[in-house]
Protein backbone atom coordinates (compact mmCIF):
# COMPACT_ATOMS: atom_id res chain seq x y z
CA UNK A 1 0.00 0.00 0.00
CA UNK A 2 2.63 2.45 0.97
CA UNK A 3 4.50 1.62 -2.77
CA UNK A 4 1.35 2.77 -4.52
CA UNK A 5 0.89 6.25 -2.29
CA UNK A 6 4.74 6.94 -2.44
CA UNK A 7 3.83 6.22 -6.80
CA UNK A 8 0.47 8.61 -6.64
CA UNK A 9 3.03 11.45 -5.00
CA UNK A 10 5.73 11.33 -7.56
CA UNK A 11 3.26 11.50 -10.08
CA UNK A 12 1.33 14.43 -8.90
CA UNK A 13 4.64 15.80 -7.96
CA UNK A 14 6.25 15.48 -11.61
CA UNK A 15 2.31 16.78 -13.11
CA UNK A 16 2.31 19.58 -10.57
CA UNK A 17 5.59 21.32 -12.13
CA UNK A 18 5.39 21.05 -15.66
CA UNK A 19 1.95 22.90 -15.72
CA UNK A 20 0.61 23.86 -19.37
CA UNK A 21 -0.23 27.68 -19.87
CA UNK A 22 -1.74 29.95 -22.28
CA UNK A 23 -1.45 33.80 -21.56
CA UNK A 24 -1.16 36.73 -23.25
CA UNK A 25 2.17 38.23 -22.47
CA UNK A 26 2.08 40.97 -24.73
CA UNK A 27 -0.45 43.61 -25.33
CA UNK A 28 -0.61 47.10 -27.25
CA UNK A 29 -2.40 49.65 -28.97
CA UNK A 30 -0.89 52.12 -31.86
CA UNK A 31 -2.54 54.94 -33.51
CA UNK A 32 0.15 54.99 -36.01
CA UNK A 33 1.21 51.99 -38.47
CA UNK A 34 5.17 53.25 -38.29
CA UNK A 35 5.36 53.15 -35.25
CA UNK A 36 3.27 49.33 -34.58
CA UNK A 37 5.17 48.02 -37.23
CA UNK A 38 8.83 49.16 -35.42
CA UNK A 39 7.57 47.39 -32.27
CA UNK A 40 5.95 44.33 -34.15
CA UNK A 41 9.82 43.74 -36.23
CA UNK A 42 11.22 44.55 -32.55
CA UNK A 43 9.39 41.90 -30.82
CA UNK A 44 10.13 39.46 -33.82
CA UNK A 45 14.18 40.14 -33.36
CA UNK A 46 13.77 39.65 -29.48
CA UNK A 47 11.62 35.99 -30.01
CA UNK A 48 14.43 35.11 -32.68
CA UNK A 49 11.35 34.31 -35.27
CA UNK A 50 12.12 34.71 -39.02
CA UNK A 51 11.11 38.53 -40.06
CA UNK A 52 9.03 37.48 -42.57
CA UNK A 53 7.02 40.46 -44.62
CA UNK A 54 3.79 41.01 -43.01
CA UNK A 55 1.89 39.95 -46.35
CA UNK A 56 3.57 36.38 -45.81
CA UNK A 57 1.85 35.94 -42.64
CA UNK A 58 -1.71 34.04 -42.39
CA UNK A 59 -4.38 36.68 -42.76
CA UNK A 60 -7.84 36.80 -41.38
CA UNK A 61 -10.28 39.65 -42.99
CA UNK A 62 -13.27 40.26 -41.07
CA UNK A 63 -15.70 42.81 -42.16
CA UNK A 64 -18.89 44.15 -41.22
CA UNK A 65 -21.16 47.16 -41.90
CA UNK A 66 -19.16 49.23 -39.92
CA UNK A 67 -16.26 47.78 -38.94
CA UNK A 68 -13.55 46.46 -40.64
CA UNK A 69 -10.48 44.33 -39.08
CA UNK A 70 -7.63 42.51 -40.75
CA UNK A 71 -5.45 40.26 -38.51
CA UNK A 72 -2.21 38.85 -39.65
CA UNK A 73 -1.16 36.14 -37.43
CA UNK A 74 2.99 34.04 -37.60
CA UNK A 75 3.53 31.50 -35.19
CA UNK A 76 6.76 30.22 -33.55
CA UNK A 77 6.77 26.74 -32.61
CA UNK A 78 9.31 25.60 -29.77
CA UNK A 79 8.21 22.08 -29.35
CA UNK A 80 5.21 19.97 -30.49
CA UNK A 81 3.02 21.29 -27.30
CA UNK A 82 4.50 25.05 -27.07
CA UNK A 83 4.40 28.03 -29.10
CA UNK A 84 4.55 31.55 -29.88
CA UNK A 85 1.42 33.57 -31.16
CA UNK A 86 2.43 36.88 -32.89
CA UNK A 87 -1.22 38.76 -33.96
CA UNK A 88 -1.05 42.15 -35.50
CA UNK A 89 -4.60 43.81 -36.15
CA UNK A 90 -5.68 46.53 -37.95
CA UNK A 91 -9.04 47.78 -36.92
CA UNK A 92 -10.55 50.09 -39.34
CA UNK A 93 -13.73 52.18 -38.48
CA UNK A 94 -15.62 54.69 -40.37
CA UNK A 95 -14.13 57.77 -37.59
CA UNK A 96 -11.19 55.87 -36.55
CA UNK A 97 -7.95 53.50 -37.32
CA UNK A 98 -5.67 51.98 -34.85
CA UNK A 99 -3.56 48.94 -34.81
CA UNK A 100 -3.58 46.47 -31.59
CA UNK A 101 -0.30 44.01 -31.33
CA UNK A 102 -0.26 41.06 -29.05
CA UNK A 103 2.08 37.98 -28.48
CA UNK A 104 -0.02 35.21 -26.81
CA UNK A 105 2.05 31.94 -25.11
CA UNK A 106 0.40 28.58 -25.26
CA UNK A 107 2.87 25.89 -23.66
CA UNK A 108 4.48 24.54 -20.88
CA UNK A 109 6.14 26.85 -18.15
CA UNK A 110 9.51 25.14 -18.47
CA UNK A 111 9.57 26.34 -22.04
CA UNK A 112 8.21 29.79 -22.04
CA UNK A 113 11.38 31.79 -22.83
CA UNK A 114 12.61 33.37 -20.26
CA UNK A 115 14.53 36.36 -21.75
CA UNK A 116 16.17 37.72 -25.16
CA UNK A 117 17.76 35.01 -27.39
CA UNK A 118 20.11 38.11 -28.69
CA UNK A 119 20.59 41.67 -27.66
CA UNK A 120 18.70 44.07 -29.49
CA UNK A 121 20.18 46.21 -31.57
CA UNK A 122 21.29 49.96 -30.93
Amino acid sequence: MKKYIVILLLFLFTTSCNKYISKNIYERTYNEEDVAMVDVYTHLYYYDVDSLYLHLWMVNDLTTDTISIRQHTIQKIITDMSRYQFVLSKYTYPTSLYWTFLIRYSGYKKDMQKGPVKPLPE
